[in-house]
């Protein structure tokens, strides 16, 4: 059968509408803006095909100038839908060379048919302008294939070449000629470049589609590699977190151990001052009780009898209230360690302690003053706890004292409000912490007394810590030592 060049445009047509609108429908589920220009510029060029096959039947204005129009929108679509396969990579600058290269051609091309109807030189430069454009189809292969060898990279390249030659060949079979009387006359270039047309757009259409689905299936393990690293990462993170749980609870128990032992070890301490502070309501009770019994035995009881009695009654109460006091205090301090938070007044937790410290600093000749804020200074806390870290605070600055000291022992402790916190202030005239260990004077087990073992102050920051609060210290061997705890302060009212 015979076919002149007219109908094998059309069929060349026909391939560029069939295979682009196959593309358009098979990668569909994509919603991709690539494939759409891809396929909207193949349909462009295949209209464009039409219209140059149709010389004769339409009008010269849509010969020359539409067709031409619509073939450089459909080439340069593709051409752009081809170099997106290459970002990240920016691809500004082709872009706008292929934008500049579309201009010029086109404007050079209506100059000549407008101007000098030199339809010979305008075939000329349309084959040789496209078969220089098309030579970036290999180019975009060779670099795709580059970053990763594969066989829509090695198609992409074929039709390159198969663009350029058969372009090529088609430019030089026209400038051999010298002169057009005939588009369409048959001729060895123009079977060539028919073939070549055939070839490059149907390589090209599977290239592109190739490379499609290979990015997309690279893509997708990717996705499922790092789903599985990232589920790897989460079972992970479960496990540290199991891990850090576990942790914080053991470390929870031991500083619930070493307070413990804390106070333990400083029950020693206290056992002189507790027998002497516990003594004297307990001496000056029998002693009251006896006057008591006294009074009622006898039988010559005198008028004011009664008043003596209720005044030895008051101070009988009174007494036991002091002693009782002193052990519901050492109850709280030393009980088995766990957590209970209530809102109390720092003041009063002062007091307790004190009451039970007070014979240890007379003994030793330390003159105690105390600076009470007026007002009820409320904070909410585990109080047994705060206790044991006022207790070693106030026994460390009774040992700040050398056993020689000539001047007079001082102890003052304050307590203040100020910018909605509670502050609480041991002060000694001591000889001040010893230099080689005021950096590391809150490090567990660091110590410089003989019989210190290092847990108390390690032990207070915690717990101060633990309350949301500060510990600081300022030290001289000349002044002293001044340690402020600083914890928030509550806004509950109490209820006595």
């Amino acid at each position: 059968m015979h076919l002149d060049t007219q109908t094998t445009i059309f069929m060349i047509c026909f391939v560029y509408l069939m295979l682009h609108g196959a593309i358009w429908l098979a990668l569909l589920e994509y919603r991709s803006f690539q494939v759409k220009l891809w396929c909207a510029s193949g349909l462009i060029s295949g209209v464009a095909v039409i219209l140059l096959a149709l010389r004769g039947t339409v009008p010269e204005v849509i010969f020359f100038y539409v067709a031409q129009f619509l073939m450089l929108i459909g080439n340069w679509g593709r051409m752009v839908a081809l170099r997106l396969y290459l970002r990240p990579a920016s691809q500004s600058k082709p872009f706008l060379a292929y934008t500049l290269a579309n201009a010029t051609y086109f404007a050079v091309f209506c100059y000549l048919i407008y101007f000098h109807q030199a339809e010979w030189e305008a075939l000329l430069l349309f084959n040789g302008f496209y078969a220089v454009l098309c030579f970036d189809y290999f180019r975009i292969g060779q670099k795709l294939n580059e970053r990763q060898a594969s066989l829509g990279s090695k198609l992409l390249m074929w039709a390159g070449l198969s663009f350029t030659v058969t372009l090529a060949t088609r430019t030089f079979g026209v400038a051999l000629i010298g002169d057009m009387h005939d588009i369409y006359a048959p001729s060895w270039d123009q079977g060539v470049m028919v073939a070549g047309q055939f070839t490059a757009i149907t390589l090209s259409n599977i290239a592109f589609l190739r490379i499609f689905l290979e990015i997309a299936e690279r893509q997708k393990i990717a996705m499922t590699h790092e789903l599985a690293v990232t589920n790897e990462r989460a079972d992970a993170i479960r496990r540290t977190s199991l891990e850090l749980q576990n942790l914080l609870q053991e470390r929870e128990e031991i500083i619930r151990q070493l307070a413990i032992f804390n106070k333990t070890a400083g029950m020693g301490a206290l056992v002189a001052s507790l027998a002497h502070e516990l003594n004297q309501p307990l001496t000056a009770m029998q002693i009251n009780a006896e006057l008591i019994d006294s009074a009622f035995l006898s039988t010559q009881t005198a008028a004011n009898s009664d008043h003596a009695i209720k005044e030895a009654m008051s101070d009988l109460l009174k007494d036991n209230q002091r002693a009782a006091t002193i052990i519901k205090t050492l109850r709280n301090m030393f009980g088995n360690g766990r957590k209970s938070v209530t809102t109390f007044d720092m003041n009063e937790l002062v007091n307790d302690v004190l009451l039970i410290c007070k014979s240890r600093l007379l003994n030793q000749n330390i003159a105690l003053k105390i600076e009470s804020h007026p007002d009820a200074i409320n904070i909410t806390a585990d109080k047994s706890q705060l206790q044991q870290v006022f207790l070693n605070l106030i026994n460390n600055a009774a040992d700040a004292f050398a056993n020689k000291l000539s001047k007079q022992k001082h102890i003052t402790v304050r307590t203040e409000l100020q910018d909605n916190q509670a502050r609480l202030t041991v002060a000694d005239n001591g000889s001040g912490i010893s230099p080689e260990i005021v950096e590391s004077i809150f490090v567990l087990l660091r110590t410089n007394k003989d019989e210190g073992m290092g847990i108390g102050l390690w032990l207070s920051k915690t717990i101060v810590e633990s309350h949301q609060g500060t510990i600081d210290f300022e030290t001289s061997a000349s002044t002293g030592t001044t340690f402020t705890v600083t914890l928030p302060f509550s806004q509950e009212t109490l209820i006595y």
